[in-house]
């Protein structure tokens, strides 16, 4: 056994579940992935060989690796194999709100920021509509190239009340989470927000900081979040790169 099937030596199915072998089998998979055992780049096991580790057939296993390409994880070439994709940011549209550096240390990546701006400003008339205060009142701005692994994937803009904040604009962001500051400087739990999601075509300023063509999409999220006492906190902007971020939602009837 290679190093690569020791990956998966341990990884049983339990074929008394309700939960069809298939998900199983690219669960176990994604695990290893999210756990950083397996990295970019990385040749999973072949089909044959996947089909003895897992006990399944290969109708099983091909399910399990379509799963995992739709889902961006793997890409498949034909003639050679199944390969470990770039990572993508992965994010729910609902659920739980947790910093984008907090979020990628947890899945094994290098996070970190590029501070664009990180200063106070007198807000114009469309932030301060979003904050519902008045145009010119004093906000913190701060903008960020969001990186993962040394590759620009996220622009963020956020807009906070200067008088919530005093002093953040003096304070090193650049390798921390924002909530993480926000919550053991100020007190503040950001515990609930609105976002709305839309497209836009990448300017030759976006594409140039992200590093794409002009043209190329990009994935716009706006969201309004609320502090854990009911105020109205702060209005986010954020552009992520449509080539590597993936938003998952969960409906359920």
């Amino acid at each position: 056994m290679n190093s690569m099937e020791e990956h998966f030596s341990d990884s049983k199915i339990n074929f008394d579940s309700p939960i069809p072998y298939y998900i199983q089998v690219k669960e176990k998979i994604k695990e290893q992935i999210d756990s950083g055992a397996l990295k970019y780049g990385d040749q999973l096991p072949g089909e044959p060989v996947l089909c003895t580790l897992f006990t399944v057939s290969r109708t099983v296993v091909r399910q399990a690796l379509a799963e995992l390409e739709h889902e961006g994880l793997v890409a498949r070439k034909k003639g050679k194999g199944t390969f470990i994709s770039e990572p993508k940011t992965f994010e729910k549209l609902s659920g739980n709100l947790t910093g984008f550096y907090q979020h990628m240390k947890k899945r094994g990546h290098l996070a970190y920021s590029q501070i664009l701006k990180q200063e106070i400003i007198h807000a114009e008339k469309d932030i301060t509509s979003k904050l519902n205060i008045k145009p010119g009142s004093s906000v913190f701005q701060f903008d960020r190239l969001r990186y993962i692994d040394n590759e620009p994937i996220v622009l963020t803009n956020t807009y906070i009340p200067s008088h919530f904040v005093p002093g953040l604009e003096k304070m090193e962001l650049s390798k921390e989470s924002l909530y993480g500051v926000l919550e053991r400087e100020y007190g503040v739990v950001v515990s609930r927000a609105y976002r709305t999601i839309g497209a836009v075509a990448a300017s030759e300023y976006h594409a140039g900081l992200f590093k794409i063509k002009k043209g190329d999409p990009l994935i716009v999220i706006n969201q309004i979040e609320y502090s854990s006492d009911g105020a109205l906190f702060a209005y986010y902007y954020g552009l992520y790169r449509g080539d590597r971020n993936i938003f998952e939602v969960e409906m359920v009837r």
